[in-house]
């Protein structure tokens, strides 16, 4: 129940409210009321939390109206744990004779104890005679905002008893969340606030009301299916489900500019688009690039591919604003390539100026950290400032690359991808040293791409120090060139489908599963999710596909040399029970949702590494991690840099029918949300329908992943 909380100091005011809302906390503390106001008040409603915030100057106004909600028959009263023994006798009393009201003792704190100590708190509310325990101290972070609901897990708790959620900012999200792991209360604002961190009820009912999509069971995925039905003599033994992934937006998007810096025609293969890729066509059409999605000449289901025709960087148009979409990557590699590109201009500021810009998620991202990067590079740059965040439009005018500066790559790889594909067209050579950097494997991708194009870099590696020795005057060679299939996309299907064999093999019909055609080894970072999964038991192969190397294409129209040369698996995942693992994703973020729905099908204690690099994300993906699995009844918190899960063996709390999920206009946590809400109901007792609020975001990046499920939209 979503209680409506009344502080207000006019009576009229609270006599208002008091009418609108069908359940109501009465603050009598904060109201001031006479006696005569809060009896009235309570011939309205007695649907009522009668709560008055004990002070020994108070006592007996609190004492007094306490009773007379009481004898009124309100559904429950709120005492303080550390209300004196003598008044607590009164209240208990009171409440003997009138058996329809609840006590509720409370616990408040501006500090966050020690999951161990809030324990003990519950316990000594409940000596207290509580049939209600309320624990609502204050975080200051996500970590300690995740240590209060773990109080839901404990063996000794009665969740349906227990009142647990975080004030102030950091914890308003856990308001949420208790409700659907067995509180039978929480606290929402119907006029001003009450506390710190509350939700007006208005924000409070919106989220907790149902959501459009409903999530299938994979005995409705024509992909997985196959996987819970029992053995039957009269069917085919087909032991093996497979699925393609579509490209890697993140080599796409490389390998696009390249292409647009190059002064000739290059050919993209095996192309499918998503949103991403779609917003750097844009800016490559914006360029003067012709940019055609085609097949080759093997039929009308050749090879898709992209042709892109430049005349090169030189070239490039003299827009004045480039949009980069929603796509973080696209906006950091086009910071500094429009930043060369208006030095090429440099006839008028104006003609010279160029604003960057994005949409949705991507306004709210702090590029602070890039914007430093860049003038350390020489670039002239400045962002939009507001609320102490340094955000698009970026206006570059211009730039005087240095030969010789540092960055800082704490933050993200992606300004160091942008200023890896400028650096070589430099009229000089250049010494970059990033330090503290992350994602390494996303910079060794774009090493890869680059080299593709022709351009070298020297490299060298010394713990997260980078030291890049570049040669100017280099110029891009138009390539054909396969694009790898995408290891962040694979691993949702990857994660799936082990957890699938699991059911499989509790069916007695074991199954595996597999993803065809990817590229392994590979420099993408994810490929680190078949280490992981072997960390958790299950058995990987990987086995050459037909063609283990990709041959020109007997299709002579375009005049391009050949790179990339892949030597392509099929990838087999199967398992019959999954252990806990221990896995640092500081260089492979992207991998946190994902891994997360692993954990909780998990048997242990799992621990992911690297969550202060969730934050700057198309959501805080730390908090939407923490709300969207704990309200599906899982075990999670952060300890320090690391998210903590519980696994169970994918055994939840199962108190809900109904479970409403957000996406939080993420994709990567869309995905990971679908995929483990179609597996949950195998690992359970009760069956719990669960719906999502979005899935259009996944067109971000893998928009035929519904598709590819076999699912009905619901």
């Amino acid at each position: 129940m979503i209680c409506a909380s009344i502080g207000e100091k006019d009576f009229g005011k609270c006599r208002q409210l008091i009418s609108s809302f069908s359940f109501c906390e009465l603050r009598g503390d904060l109201c001031c009321l006479s006696l005569k106001e809060v009896e009235e008040l309570l011939e309205k409603n007695r649907n009522i939390i009668f709560t008055y915030r004990f002070s020994e100057s108070g006592k007996k106004t609190a004492l007094e109206q306490t009773l007379l909600a009481i004898e009124k028959g309100v559904w429950a009263v709120d005492l303080d744990l550390e209300v004196p023994e003598d008044y607590l006798s009164t209240v208990r009393k009171a409440i003997a004779n009138q058996p329809g009201t609840k006590l509720i003792i409370s616990w408040h704190s501006d500090t966050m104890p020690e999951h161990e100590n809030l324990g003990k708190i519950v316990g000594d509310c409940r000596k207290k005679g509580a049939d209600i325990v309320k624990v609502a101290p204050t975080a200051n972070t996500l970590e300690e905002a995740s240590r209060v609901l773990r109080l839901y897990f404990s063996d000794e708790v009665e969740r349906d008893r227990l009142i647990a959620f975080a004030q102030g900012e950091a914890g308003r999200w856990t308001r949420l969340v208790c409700l659907g792991l067995g509180s039978p209360v929480s606290y929402a604002a119907a006029g001003e606030a009450t506390a710190k961190g509350q939700f007006s009820y208005e924000e409070m009912t919106a989220q907790a009301e149902g959501k459009p999509y409903r999530i299938s069971d994979i005995s409705q995925s024509g992909l997985f299916s196959r996987f819970c039905e029992k053995p039957s003599p009269s069917k085919k033994k087909k032991k093996t489900v497979s699925v393609c992934i579509p490209c890697s937006k993140s080599i796409v998007q490389r390998a696009l500019l390249a292409a647009a810096i190059t002064n000739g025609q290059s050919v993209l293969r095996n192309f499918e688009p998503c949103e991403d890729i779609k917003a750097a066509i844009a800016f490559v059409r914006k360029c003067g690039c012709v940019v055609k999605a085609t097949r080759d000449g093997s039929g009308a289901r050749g090879e898709k591919m992209l042709i892109v025709r430049s005349a090169g960087i030189s070239k490039w148009k003299s827009f004045q604003t480039a949009e980069a979409g929603q796509s973080a990557l696209l906006l950091r590699i086009l910071l500094p390539l429009c930043a060369y590109a208006s030095s090429l201009r440099n006839r008028t500021a104006i003609a010279s100026r160029i604003s960057v810009t994005g949409t949705g998620s991507l306004t709210g991202r702090n590029l602070a950290s890039d914007l430093q990067s860049l003038k350390s590079a020489g670039v002239k740059c400045k962002g939009s400032v507001s609320a102490r965040e340094t955000s698009v439009p970026v206006t570059i005018s211009g730039a005087s690359f240095r030969k010789s500066f540092s960055i800082s790559g704490a933050d993200t790889s992606q300004t160091v991808t942008g200023l890896l594909m400028v650096l070589p067209l430099l009229g000089h050579d250049t010494i970059l040293t990033v330090e503290e950097a992350s994602s390494i494997p996303y910079i060794d991708l774009t090493i890869k791409v680059l080299s593709a194009f022709g351009i070298r870099l020297g490299y060298k590696r010394e713990g997260r120090t980078l030291h890049f020795s570049i040669e100017g005057r280099q110029s891009y060679s138009p390539v054909d060139m396969f694009l790898e299939s995408d290891w962040s996309g694979a691993s949702n299907f990857i994660v799936g489908g082990a957890v699938a064999s699991v059911v499989s093999f509790s069916v007695k019909n074991h199954k595996k599963f597999m993803v065809r055609k990817m590229d392994s080894p590979s420099a993408q970072a994810d490929v680190k999710i078949l280490d992981i999964l072997s960390q958790c038991g299950a058995q990987i192969n990987a086995e050459p596909t037909d063609r283990s190397e990709f041959t020109a294409v007997a299709d002579y129209r375009y005049d391009t040399r050949r790179q990339y040369y892949q030597n392509l698996s099929n990838i087999t995942v199967e398992a019959s029970t999954l252990k806990a693992f221990s896995f640092d994703a500081t260089d492979s973020p992207d991998l946190f949702p994902i891994l997360t729905t692993l954990a909780v099908y998990c048997n242990g204690q799992s621990q992911i590494r690297g969550v202060h690099r969730l934050q700057n994300k198309e959501s805080n993906r730390a908090e939407s991690i923490l709300i969207e699995f704990s309200r599906m009844g899982y075990s999670l918190h952060i300890d320090g840099d690391e998210l903590v899960i519980d696994g169970n063996g994918g055994k939840a709390i199962d108190i809900a029918d109904k479970i409403f999920c957000s996406s939080h206009n993420d994709h990567r946590i869309a995905m990971a949300i679908i995929i483990c809400a179609m597996l949950r109901n195998h690992f359970n007792q009760k069956s719990a329908e669960i719906f999502i609020d979005d899935i259009e975001c996944i067109g971000k990046s893998f928009p035929t992943f519904v598709e590819r499920l076999q699912i009905d939209g619901q």
